[in-house]
């Protein structure tokens, strides 16, 4: 990665290295910053509202905090008003601290997104697939809006939902912030994923007074496809903008996996559309193109990887990012 060019690397840091691997956590830390590369800690699959395929020990373990879908089912998700999930996120953030991350990446907050083999949750009616109707939220629903929480997915609902990763981020950045570490959000773009894990609104994330650094995913090569040019463009342009407002760092990933033969050239208009956004820290999801993970392949692992290296290059220089998106 250093010998690519990359001024950092975010790095997962799961419930199992929570347990099992802080001494090999802090070496990888170490190695970073030998190598010259910040070490941005992200929360993988933590508990399972945070981006990443990692499983959580946590709600397997703790059940009675897992989030209750519409319908009544169980899924493998911890409800973001669970206080003992807020205990857990607080421990990750302190052994973070101690291992010397320079940064921690809050990747994708969400509710249950609708994955229904990932989560453990059985098929059943589309409309009762959200969440979360446990004994805390149906409680504190009742006592926000004066009424039973409902089986629809109303707008009540959705705002509450909101509110609800507000709070969960506003308190573990707070808790963070207190501590002197540096913390990035990325939210989950508007328009492609499952209206289940959308924010409506991305104001109150970006005016946490724990956030230095705002950016999002607008990955188009996805299932369904999305096409790149819109879809990218409104991601940039959002985060732009609350960047602009909120006086924050911006931050734009770029997607480098899953890439059909003859589409490896994507990711360059990808970063060209970033680029004419004002976008100053790219990023690549993920490392050689997500080589480790087959899921993810490419149909060509080293032509996407280099395509991405040699443009972020380019970009990185000041130079005009240009390769030929027609090859095939």
């Amino acid at each position: 990665m250093a010998d690519s060019g990359f001024d950092y690397v975010v790095h997962c840091f799961t419930e199992s290295d929570l347990i099992y691997g802080i001494e090999t956590m802090r070496e990888i830390v170490r190695m970073s910053h030998e190598l010259g590369m910040e070490a941005h800690m992200d929360p993988w699959g933590v508990a399972g509202i945070f981006g990443g395929e990692a499983f959580s020990k946590f709600v397997a373990r703790e059940m009675d905090a897992c989030q209750i879908l519409a319908d009544g089912s169980a899924v493998g998700i911890a409800c973001l008003y669970s206080e003992r999930l807020r205990a857990l996120l607080h421990r990750w953030i302190d052994a973070a601290i101690e291992i010397g991350s320079d940064v921690l990446f809050w990747d994708e907050p969400h509710w249950f997104p609708g994955d229904l083999w990932f989560y453990g949750a059985e098929p059943g009616d589309d409309a009762l697939r959200w969440s979360c109707r446990c004994h805390r939220c149906r409680e504190r629903f009742s006592a926000e809006y004066g009424q039973e929480m409902p089986l629809e997915f109303t707008d009540e609902v959705i705002a509450f939902r909101q509110a609800a990763v507000l709070d969960i981020l506003t308190d573990v950045t707070n808790y963070a912030s207190n501590r002197g570490v540096r913390q990035t959000l990325c939210l989950l773009p508007h328009g492609q994923y499952h209206k289940l894990v959308d924010l409506p609104d991305w104001r109150p994330f970006v005016a946490i007074p724990g956030i230095d650094t705002f950016g999002s995913d607008p990955y188009w090569a996805v299932n369904p496809p999305v096409e790149l040019e819109p879809y990218v463009s409104r991601g940039a342009r959002e985060v732009a903008e609350l960047c602009d407002e909120f006086g924050l760092e911006n931050q734009f990933w770029i997607q480098g996996y899953n890439f059909k033969a003859g589409h490896e050239r994507e990711p360059v208009r990808a970063i060209q559309i970033a680029l004419e956004y004002g976008m100053t820290d790219l990023a690549v999801w993920s490392y050689r193109a997500c080589e480790p993970m087959s899921y993810l392949w490419p149909a060509d692992i080293d032509k996407t990887w280099g395509t991405i290296v040699t443009a972020f290059n380019q970009a990185r220089a000041g130079e005009p990012v240009r390769l030929e998106l027609t090859e095939r």
